[in-house]
């Protein structure tokens, strides 16, 4: 008797715990948005592809996490997050913010990417991954494909592992607008710092950040993992010798 009781606690708890818990699909995603006027809300999060790194940087929508029980989701009962409107969004350990990115700077000639900026036609808003958090800020930032939905697949999967090893690293400090770490002005972005200025002099660190004329006239050696873990040292030693 005392076993078929046991027995049957169980089933409820079962029965009250398992169908309380959101059934998720492979894109998505219980999380939270917070958004432009501060308000952070749990939501049901959807990406279009969880295969592609860069669709957690734009067309994500947002839901009543009440939505999540496996089924299909209507279109209309999901918001699309428009960076911006939304600053940030996140789910486990993992966080995105609101960012505007120059697409024109890494496409087409020096020229006309130049004019696009100054016109400022080709700023665009996304999101992009926090990967390193302070007073200045580390972000990673994939270049959406430029691929029509009836490509080849295999152009599509190239483009995926290319993508994936050359990503960007976003730098942001205090509210200034976040831009590539390879082109920031370094002795205004230090300028608190010696030791890191003097490091970058020195050359001790295995990239150069440039701006201005120079920017357009030079290219960055390191991207995706190398660049990260070489970003990710200058802000080691920002936060060791001059963060206080």
């Amino acid at each position: 008797m005392k076993h078929i009781y046991l027995f049957t606690f169980t089933c409820v708890l079962f029965s009250i715990f398992g169908y309380s818990q959101p059934l998720l699909k492979g894109n998505q995603m219980v999380g939270y948005i917070i958004s432009a006027d501060g308000t952070k809300s749990e939501v049901g999060l959807e990406i279009e592809d969880e295969t592609l790194p860069w669709t957690f940087q734009h067309d994500v929508r947002y839901f009543d996490k009440s939505l999540l029980t496996g089924k299909r989701i209507k279109r209309e009962l999901k918001t699309v997050a428009i960076p911006g409107e939304i600053v940030e969004y996140g789910f486990d350990d993992r966080r995105f913010k609101a960012v505007t990115y120059n697409l024109s700077s890494k496409e087409g000639d020096i020229l006309q990417s130049t004019l696009e900026s100054i016109k400022g036609e080709a700023i665009k808003g996304f999101f992009a991954e926090v990967i390193h958090e302070g007073p200045i800020t580390l972000m990673k930032f994939y270049l959406p494909p430029n691929i029509e939905d009836d490509e080849d697949p295999d152009a599509l999967k190239s483009y995926v592992s290319t993508v994936s090893k050359s990503y960007d690293i976003l730098i942001q400090r205090g509210n200034l607008t976040a831009k590539p770490i390879q082109n920031i002005n370094v002795n205004s972005y230090f300028e608190d710092c010696p030791f890191v200025l003097q490091k970058f002099k020195e050359k001790k660190y295995p990239f150069n950040p440039s701006s201005g004329l120079k920017k357009l006239l030079s290219k960055s050696e390191l991207s995706g993992i190398k660049l990260e873990n070489a970003a990710k040292k200058v802000l080691q030693d920002f936060d060791t010798k001059c963060n206080s």
